[in-house]
């Protein structure tokens, strides 16, 4: 009996595993086919979506086109024309080529002509400038000088005609070390500056300074010189009375960085004979 009980014990057990087992490999089976379909359906989701992302890469471009090339016709310069360009924008000591757009075509330089330049270590485009009227003028040699400057420098030659002596503080503005942009007492006689002190110590001007000082006639002679070189900015202001330039700012490119000339002129005063 207790053989028997124990062999039907052991046969239900049989039974009890096997039917644990194909549970078993059925829960397997089903959630191997259900990754199966999960990764199938995140495949088919990730190809829609790049099939998307080509149709809409596609249709912009077809919206955008293809750029036009640009077949503005150049125009042959000559050696004359190429080095005042130079100079005009700022690259005269500068191994760089140009190459000029003739925007108006009519075959001459002239407002609204984009200049190409290039060069540097690859020899591509550096930058491009559009000529303006003030450009072509300068080009031309058309530049005449504002009315301010001929009455303040007529001004000026008449009040300091009969001067012993002009003395006044200068102070200029630069990138440049403190020594240079401190206030200076000038003193100037017979077109020459024979007195050179910091306003604020007294002390004298080193001579590697002094000797760099403009006098108030070469000073009107720089301010002439960016007029007729056409400069691109030039802000000046005269005193009412005696002419002289009170305060100078000159950028003679915009395309080259810190070659500005500004400086204050003040307290002037012009002692007789």
């Amino acid at each position: 009996m207790i053989n028997n009980d124990y062999n039907r014990s052991l046969g239900s057990g049989s039974v009890f595993q096997t039917s644990n087992s194909l549970s078993s490999n059925t829960t397997t089976k089903n959630q191997s086919n259900l990754f199966l379909n999960n990764g199938l359906n995140d495949s088919k989701e990730l190809s829609n979506g790049i099939m998307n992302l080509v149709q809409q890469l596609l249709s912009m471009l077809h919206k955008g086109g293809h750029p036009k090339p640009d077949r503005t016709p150049t125009l042959n310069l000559t050696s004359e024309q190429e080095t005042s360009l130079k100079n005009l924008l700022g690259f005269s000591n500068e191994a760089v080529s140009l190459k000029v757009l003739d925007k108006q075509r009519d075959k001459a330089l002239s407002a609204g002509d984009v200049v190409v330049i290039s060069g540097g270590i690859t020899g591509g485009e550096i930058t491009r400038h559009t000529l303006t009227q003030k450009d072509i003028d300068q080009l031309n040699g058309n530049t005449s000088l504002p009315q301010d400057f001929i009455d303040s420098r007529a001004k000026w030659d008449a009040a300091s005609s009969n001067a012993q002596s002009v003395s006044y503080t200068a102070q200029n503005s630069c990138f440049c070390p403190p020594d240079y942009t401190r206030p200076m007492n000038l003193t100037e006689q017979n077109g020459k500056i024979i007195d050179a002190t910091y306003a604020d110590t007294g002390e004298a001007v080193p001579s590697y300074i002094r000797d760099g000082l403009l006098t108030m006639n070469e000073r009107f002679d720089q301010l002439e010189e960016a007029y007729l070189s056409g400069a691109d900015r030039i802000d000046v202001s005269y005193d009412p009375s005696l002419g002289y330039p009170s305060s100078v700012y000159v950028d003679q490119s915009f395309m080259i960085a810190d070659e500005e000339l500004s400086y204050t002129i003040k307290d002037l005063a012009v002692a007789a004979k």
